[in-house]
């Protein structure tokens, strides 16, 4: 064989060798870098999990912190406020329930991955942590809202108690002033000859000498069933019967406070200042 022709063998041999060693490396260097790539998808996708999870968790912890565990005490009379609070904690369970859900979800996918990471598996066991702390929080806080309630209702009683009594009170006031009032414009009156007015005992004959010029008075302490009455609120005056005499007012109103006309059979007295004719309770008159 001649010394030419080996050499090309062994060239030839070469060439396939190292296209073996090439293709082999390729190969490796192929499924290394679809390995690694694999590896950062899911690195990449356990992360942004991590990071909106995290951010939810965050915006719990603002709500309870900056809304309701403020350190402030909470105004138990404002029912807007308990209202708050209720749609606050619901949706913060809700958030809760969530987030837990893709926690699990995202454990699933770690366990099936052939690449763990130490770092992603730390930082979902503190993502557990700070989930568990928040619903210890608003289980608290829903603790606080029960006494919240009793506080209401109890707030609620008390204040219709008051009411209640307000009312009350104020009733009995217009009920006394009702009757004052009516008190004030209350007049007594009488009216008929001399002695039927003295057989009722209403007035009195006094004075005089040996019967001569008595005068006819009211009679003190008179009880006031033998009088008629009238409400100045409601009437002007009182009608008694005409006679050819006339009359005569024995109480005490003045005449500037009434004026007295006939119509027909009867006289008409009209009360014209009310202030000044109800001074005198008393209306007596004689029929002469």
């Amino acid at each position: 064989m001649k010394v030419s022709t080996v050499i090309s063998i062994i060239l030839a041999v070469i060439a396939v060798a190292l296209g073996v060693l090439w293709f082999t490396t390729n190969s490796a260097k192929m499924k290394l870098t679809a390995q690694n790539d694999s590896i950062k998808t899911s690195f990449d996708n356990a992360t942004t999990t991590i990071n909106e999870i995290q951010a939810s968790l965050d915006s719990i912890e603002s709500g309870l912190s900056g809304q309701l565990l403020s350190g402030r005490e909470m105004p138990l009379s404002a029912s807007d406020r308990r209202s708050q609070i209720i749609s606050s904690i619901r949706n913060m369970r809700m958030q809760i329930e969530t987030d837990k859900k893709r926690i699990a979800d995202l454990e699933k996918q770690l366990a099936k991955s052939q690449h763990r990471v130490k770092g992603l598996e730390d930082l979902v066991a503190k993502l557990k942590a700070s989930i568990a702390d928040k619903e210890k929080i608003v289980a608290e806080l829903s603790g606080k809202l029960g006494v919240l309630e009793e506080t209401l209702v109890t707030e609620r009683k008390l204040s219709a108690e008051e009411i209640a009594k307000r009312e009350t009170t104020i009733a009995e006031k217009n009920t006394t002033i009702e009757a004052q009032e009516k008190d004030l414009n209350t007049i007594y009156y009488a009216f008929g000859t001399r002695k039927e007015l003295m057989d009722k005992k209403i007035i009195t004959r006094e004075g005089g000498l040996l019967g001569i010029g008595k005068i006819s008075t009211i009679q003190r302490n008179t009880e006031l069933e033998k009088y008629k009455t009238f409400d100045l609120s409601e009437v002007e005056g009182i009608s008694f019967p005409a006679t050819r005499r006339g009359y005569s007012i024995l109480s005490n109103q003045s005449s500037s406070s009434y004026k007295v006309e006939k119509a027909g059979d009867s006289y008409i007295l009209k009360v014209t200042n009310k202030e000044l004719f109800r001074k005198y309770k008393l209306l007596v008159i004689e029929i002469l």
